[in-house]
């Protein structure tokens, strides 16, 4: 259905790629990773049609059909405006014949959460005769989808490393000392309860991910704790409940942004820090897949202790070794993988039990 032959790519006199070679037959799913400005997105458009590449071939025989995570994170119909982000994109590929177009999808488990990827992996996997090629960083959906992964452009990124001299210990030594502990926390804003009944103890070199569809709520309480941090407060600005840090600790935030640039000026204030607890919201949101890998490794290295928001499934399960489902009514935690995590029974009776009072 597409056929490349030596295609070659230049904006503003850069050479974005050259020598791309690629032959996609029906029903494939490839998979496309790379740097940022590697052409992820470039190629998808030439596909497309909607961009020229300054050489080489391409034949495309079929129709083309483009979604992106912005697509259905921003769709602008009034009557989606209170959908879920899986909800949009269900609406946008209901009704596709999929034995006909070309399917290209530009980093789409962007707004997803992790039942929304599931979603769309069970929808690409079940539609066999449909073609596809995505663009993305999430390597837990790639492996899951595609029969091929291509790399673009260059993976060597800048080093990161989070200086820390502290004794390393196992998320379940009971011996560690405790370092953070939080009480009957509950937050409520404009009348709608975040979250309540928040009740846990961190020790030190524990690396927790909070995670759950309380999305919101999860990025509260991390500002929450860094408030309380911050101003000596017992409570950190929530209605109730009582938060304790530890007289050693010394925080690092990194806040959610919206850009690579600001994620990585947000990295690199942390490296400067020398903080033993570094509290992340989404730090994998606006990396591309080089730096995401770069900083999954430092982290991993980290003595220190974390507790960060995310949704990239490979990333949690590499970094976490303790999970927390942040429900708006109390908490699912298990000293765990996440994967493990997900696969428990125990732990999804819990979650239900949870959002369902």
């Amino acid at each position: 259905m597409i056929e490349i032959k030596n295609l070659e790519l230049t904006l503003v006199q850069k050479k974005i790629f050259s020598n791309l070679n690629l032959k996609v037959q029906h029903g494939d799913k490839i998979g496309v990773v790379g740097g940022e400005g590697s052409g992820k997105s470039s190629l998808l458009d030439i596909i497309a049609g909607r961009l020229l590449p300054t050489g080489g071939e391409i034949f495309v025989n079929g129709n083309i059909f483009t979604v992106t995570g912005n697509t259905f994170a921003d769709f602008s119909e009034v009557r989606m405006v209170e959908m879920s982000a899986i909800e949009k994109l269900k609406k946008i590929l209901r009704g596709l014949n999929t034995d006909e177009i070309i399917l290209l999808l530009d980093e789409p488990t962007q707004n997803l959460e992790a039942e929304g990827i599931d979603w769309l992996i069970d929808f690409l996997n079940k539609n066999k005769n449909l073609t596809a090629i995505i663009a993305s960083s999430d390597r837990f959906f790639l492996k899951s989808t595609c029969k091929n992964i291509i790399r673009l452009g260059s993976f060597d990124v800048e080093k990161i490393f989070f200086p820390c001299d502290q004794e390393i210990f196992q998320p379940d030594d009971l011996s560690a000392p405790k370092i953070l502990e939080v009480e009957r926390l509950l937050k409520i804003r404009d009348g709608e309860t975040l979250f309540k009944h928040i009740n846990f103890t961190i020790r030190q070199g524990q690396k927790v991910a909070f995670v759950g569809k309380n999305k919101f709520g999860r990025t509260q309480l991390i500002k929450t704790l860094l408030k309380s941090f911050e101003n000596h407060d017992s409570n950190g600005g929530a209605q109730r409940g009582e938060i304790k840090f530890a007289e050693n600790v010394s925080v690092a935030y990194m806040p959610r942004v919206f850009s690579s640039t600001a994620a990585k000026i947000e990295l690199k204030k942390i490296q400067q820090s020398h903080a033993n607890f570094l509290l992340l919201d989404y730090p994998t949101a606006c990396l591309d897949l080089p730096h995401i890998q770069e900083l999954e490794k430092s982290l991993k290295n980290f003595s220190g202790t974390i507790i960060f928001a995310d949704e990239d499934r490979t990333f949690i399960n590499s970094v976490a070794n303790r999970i927390i489902d942040i429900t708006p009514n109390g908490t699912v935690d298990r000293i765990s993988t996440y994967e493990n995590f997900l696969a428990n029974e125990t732990v999804k009776q819990q979650i239900k039990e949870k959002y369902n009072f």
